[in-house]
């Protein structure tokens, strides 16, 4: 209706109308001769307002009024229906409910269809925002990985860069510091596992030595550290285990071997996520390879530091490894100390006795010396205090009187 442009037919519809009108005034009753009435205004608004039912409804209402007028001014109902104006008024009124409905009725679907579209359209605007809501928060996310990605690559290349040592010692002690500055870890330790894995010794300390004492013994937390050296991988403290089990402990393996065993005894949580312990792993796998890279080449550089068929440290080397175990010292607070003994001068055959001699009383970390211009034979104990180097300084210097009377 509203998109009907063309004028003529609007002429033609208002000629129509016009000519029906005239004709039915002319031959069937005259409007001329009706007066307005409030009820025709009454009925319109309802019509409008409700619909065709209502507009109805209120016709019919009007008409009982005006029989019960008539019924009450003693007029005869059957002339006053048929042959009075009460037939006009029906007319009238119902044609207006009617008419007035219609519209009411195609303007309340056209309402309703709007109404309906504009909450389909609502719902699709409420949802492109949750989208893009989702959308931006994705994003942001995926900004945060790709970040921290590039922040881990570049990580990975520093660490590569700290633990590239010519040294076994030295490569020991940027684990330690690896693992804190990049890994957040605060109380941890980097033990050596002994041959019969039934001890590991202490290498490097960050943190409490009541947390991490100098020797650990594997009985001390047998399920613990038994499934730890059978699964060969990283391994988390559960609630069946024992109480002296630490919170976590990672092995590192030296040419398919674990010959180092990281303990973590205070670490952040949310590194405990699938993602943290993703990293650590990838982290161990780095420092196992390195190390057994630069293991490789310290034991070929150390075999000329030996005197032949031995395993005793010409002076300079030995004063080399002394250096960084007093770096060790100061920077992680992990003791050693150091027994000689004046003896004569040794032969090859005698130094080979007296170092098969010694092996028995010392441990795998413990390193022998001998220095033939002074005459000392010197023995290295890393991770031990000087409290309780009074006693095995006795056995020891007992051990070597004894193979040299």
């Amino acid at each position: 209706m509203y998109n009907n442009n063309k004028s003529w037919i609007k002429w033609s519809e208002l000629l129509v109308v016009s000519s029906i009108l005239y004709i039915i005034d002319l031959f069937v009753f005259s409007f001329s001769e009706l007066s307005a009435s409030p009820y025709v205004i009454i009925i319109l608004l309802f019509s409008i307002r409700y619909g065709i039912l209502y507009g109805l409804l209120i016709s019919g209402i009007i008409l009982g009024i005006h029989l019960v007028s008539a019924w009450s001014n003693n007029e005869d109902i059957y002339s006053y229906i048929f042959f009075g104006d009460f037939s006009i008024s029906a007319i009238i009124y119902l044609l207006t409910a009617y008419i007035s409905g219609i519209y009411s009725t195609r303007y309340r679907e056209r309402y309703e269809d709007k109404e309906s579209e504009r909450a389909e359209l609502q719902a699709q605007f409420e949802q492109a925002v949750t989208t893009l809501y989702t959308v931006n928060e994705t994003n942001d996310v995926l900004e945060k990985k790709i970040l921290a990605s590039e922040m881990t690559m570049v990580n990975v290349y520093k660490m590569l860069q700290a633990l590239d040592q010519d040294h076994v010692e030295m490569f020991i002690n940027e684990v330690a510091k690896t693992l804190e500055t990049y890994y957040g870890a605060k109380t941890l330790g980097v033990y050596h596992v002994d041959q019969s894995l039934r001890a590991l010794r202490i290498k490097v300390r960050k943190g409490e030595e009541k947390l991490l004492p100098q020797t650990i013994f594997i009985d001390s937390a047998p399920m613990f550290y038994e499934r730890l050296l059978q699964d060969e991988s990283i391994t988390i403290r559960r609630i069946t285990d024992e109480d002296t089990a630490p919170l976590l402990a990672a092995p590192i393996k030296i040419n398919n071997q674990i010959r180092q065993i990281i303990v973590i005894q205070e670490l952040d949580l949310s590194r405990l996520s699938n993602e943290g312990l993703s990293m650590l792993h990838m982290l161990i796998e780095i420092i196992s390879e390195q190390l057994t890279k630069t293991w490789n080449k310290s034991e070929k550089q150390e075999q000329q530091q030996y005197y032949p068929d031995t395993k005793v440290f010409k002076p300079s080397f030995f004063k080399e490894r002394i250096e960084i175990e007093k770096a060790r010292l100061v920077e992680f607070n992990v003791p050693y100390c150091y027994v000689n003994y004046k003896t004569k001068p040794l032969n090859l055959p005698t130094l080979q006795r007296v170092e098969l001699a010694l092996r028995k009383y010392l441990r795998e970390v413990d390193l022998i010396s001998y220095y033939p211009s002074a005459n000392q034979l010197i023995i290295l104990l890393p991770g031990t205090s000087k409290g309780n180097v009074e006693v095995i300084e006795k056995r020891l210097k007992n051990v070597v009187l004894e193979v040299l009377k």
